[in-house]
C-alpha cells in the first residue's frame, strides 16, 4: 500500500497556464489574503474554482522574491521552500500577458509595474530553476490535473464557453426552450382536447 502511495507521489503532474485552465472550466477566485499558503481547488459538477492569494506586482517584487528565495536556499536551517514553490506555481500559470489580464480581472493580481507583458516576463525570469517542495500545493496540482484530464467535464466546459459565454446567448437559449415547450403543450392539447 505504501509503495503505491509513493508511486503516485512521483507521477507526472502537468498543469497549464491560466488560459488553458479557463478553457476547461477552471475559474479563478481571490482568497482575499496575501499568504502563499492560501491556495485551494474546489471542483463542482462541470466547472471548478482555483483560489489564489492576492499579489501586488510593483518595482520591489523581483527583489523581494529573489531575496526570499536566496534565504530559503540557505543550507543553515531546515525549511519547506514555500516561497520557491509559490513562485514556481505562479510561473507555471503565467505564460502570456492574457494570463496576467485574467488575474487582474479577478482581483488576484494588482499590476503596479506597467504592462501585462512585463509581469509575465518577470514571473518567467524569477521562476526559473527553483528548488521546490513536492508536497507544497501537491493536492492542488493533482486536483487540477484530474479535472483537466476528465474528458467529459472539459467537453461540457468548452461547450458552455463557446455557446453560452454571453448573457444574450443564455437568454436566447432560454426563450427558444420555453417556446419549444409551449409548442409541445399546444400540440398535445390539439391532439387530445380537454373533455368538456
Amino acid at each position: 500500500m505504501k509503495g503505491s502511495q509513493e508511486k503516485n507521489k512521483f507521477e507526472m503532474i502537468t498543469y497549464r497556464n491560466i488560459q488553458d485552465l479557463k478553457a476547461v472550466g477552471i475559474r479563478l477566485k481571490s482568497s482575499k489574503t496575501q499568504s502563499p499558503r492560501d491556495m485551494d481547488f474546489c471542483e463542482g459538477w462541470f466547472a471548478a474554482t482555483l483560489t489564489l492569494p492576492e499579489i501586488v506586482v510593483d518595482d520591489t517584487l523581483a527583489f523581494t522574491y529573489l531575496n526570499l528565495i536566496a534565504y530559503e536556499m540557505c543550507p543553515d536551517f531546515k525549511n519547506d521552500y514555500v516561497i520557491c514553490s509559490y513562485v514556481a506555481f505562479m510561473e507555471s500559470l503565467i505564460d502570456h500577458p492574457e494570463d496576467v489580464k485574467e488575474l487582474r480581472s479577478k482581483r488576484i493580481l494588482l499590476n503596479c509595474l506597467g504592462s501585462d507583458e512585463e509581469v509575465a516576463k518577470l514571473f518567467n525570469i524569477i521562476g526559473t530553476d527553483l528548488t521546490t517542495n513536492i508536497d507544497t500545493y501537491y493536492d492542488v496540482r493533482c486536483k487540477i490535473n484530474k479535472h483537466y484530464s476528465n474528458r467529459y467535464k472539459t467537453w461540457i466546459a468548452k461547450g458552455f464557453e463557446n455557446h453560452f459565454s454571453s448573457p444574450w446567448t443564455i437568454i436566447a437559449f432560454s426563450a427558444a426552450s420555453i417556446a419549444l415547450v409551449l409548442t409541445l403543450i399546444q400540440t398535445l392539447f390539439t391532439i387530445h382536447p380537454a373533455c368538456k
